[in-house]
């Protein structure tokens, strides 16, 4: 049987048009300790596995009959659910001018068809969508209207005024007559993120693509990748997608490098970029054009931020002290990571009572605490993948 970590690694070079050849990989490239389809699922690369199945063939990675039958089961469903997805799109957008409101798309189903081969190689669970905060009622109602519920999350405990305060995304779930989910987010980024990012500069960088007739906009290229590599390390960087969304993006041949390296300067993601830098590096054999004159400094490569950490799928830390511990490593100077790292573990007073109103106060202020305690212990003690697994 193919080594699941080969089979990635080579799907990661087939992608960058380099031969894999196993001298570019940061230590040995030991099996992923996982079923090769449950892994390509994980990573969201079954649907590209399938496709490039003949290329994989030709670099020497096969799948066996009964393999190749679930791939492109796989693949299936992925096609039926971006045609359902894009078919939504088309009607919330006529919905959303029916109220005048200005909204950008972006993630998922933008990034599939702005630089993937076909639409449906980027898998995708949700419609991510930027919306001013003052439309944040206008858009709930159109939402329920259209038969969709709040999904079950902390922040829904918490009034308007402070979900918008702190940027909460809110998420929403329609299962008839499909399965669609959407998340409204009010900022790229929530208030209490060590990633702030400016939503204006984020507005004014739109660009449009045609959905079947309708002019539907998302943000240029810059903005796109910027974000990209932010998702990424946002949500621990390790999951493949991740990082083949943000080569494909820095690959395109319409990217202003200028420009997005000032926005990297702006939103003070250097050393962030350093990190992915290295491990693009690692897996894909070179780097993407956009990042061709990039210096690559040996200070960004960790024992646990590296190609093999992000191929395995699962993090050594549990996610509470990956979220405590991983900014520690992508923040700039000693005193901004400390800061960062008090604020979680003891946040302000201003923060404790906005968590502490509304008339479901005592169940968010719960919650809340809750949370923190769980941080704390998770940093001081950290779980096993074992008993995260169990």
């Amino acid at each position: 049987m193919t080594n699941s970590k080969v089979t990635l690694l080579t799907l990661c070079r087939i992608i960058s048009g380099i031969p894999f050849s196993g001298n570019k990989h940061s230590g040995s490239v030991e099996d992923a300790g996982r079923p090769l389809q449950d892994l390509l699922q994980y990573h969201q690369v079954a649907a590209l596995a399938y496709y490039y199945r003949k290329d994989l063939a030709a670099a020497g990675v096969g799948f066996t009959p009964e393999q190749l039958g679930q791939l492109k089961s796989y693949t299936l469903l992925n096609i039926s659910r971006v045609m359902v997805y894009e078919h939504y799109l088309k009607h919330l957008d006529d919905l959303l001018q029916t109220q005048a409101v200005d909204y950008r798309l972006f993630k998922g189903i933008v990034t599939a068809r702005s630089v993937y081969p076909e639409d449906y190689l980027r898998a995708f669970g949700d419609a991510d969508i930027l919306i001013r905060p003052e439309s944040l009622r206008t858009v709930e109602a159109l939402l329920e209207k259209d038969g969709f519920t709040h999904a079950d999350d902390l922040y829904r405990v918490f009034p308007d005024e402070i979900i918008q305060k702190y940027s909460f995304a809110q998420h929403f779930i329609r299962s008839s007559p499909n399965n669609v989910a959407v998340d409204l987010h009010l900022n790229m980024s929530g208030r209490l993120h060590p990633f702030q990012f400016d939503s204006d500069d984020f507005w004014n960088g739109s660009k449009s693509f045609q959905l079947d007739g309708h002019e539907l906009k998302t943000f240029d290229p810059e903005h796109q990748a910027v974000y990209a590599i932010y998702h990424a390390f946002k949500h621990y960087f390790f999951k493949l997608i991740w990082f083949i969304d943000a080569f494909l993006l820095l690959d395109r041949a319409d990217l202003d490098r200028s420009k997005f390296q000032a926005l990297i300067q702006k939103y003070k993601l250097s050393k962030l970029l350093n990190y992915y830098v290295i491990i693009t590096d690692e897996l894909f054999g070179r780097l993407p054009v956009g990042l061709a004159d990039t210096h690559r400094s040996g200070r960004g490569r960790n024992s646990l931020i590296n190609s093999s950490t992000v191929l395995s799928g699962f993090l050594p830390y549990s996610p509470s002290r990956a979220r405590l511990l991983l900014p520690m490593y992508y923040l700039k100077g000693p005193c901004t990571r400390f800061g960062f790292l008090w604020r979680q573990l003891f946040p302000p007073m201003e923060t404790v009572r906005d968590f502490y109103v509304g008339k479901n106060a005592g169940k968010g202020f719960l919650k809340y605490v809750k949370l923190r305690g769980k941080a704390i212990a998770d940093l001081c003690l950290n779980k096993t993948k074992e008993e995260y697994s169990n």
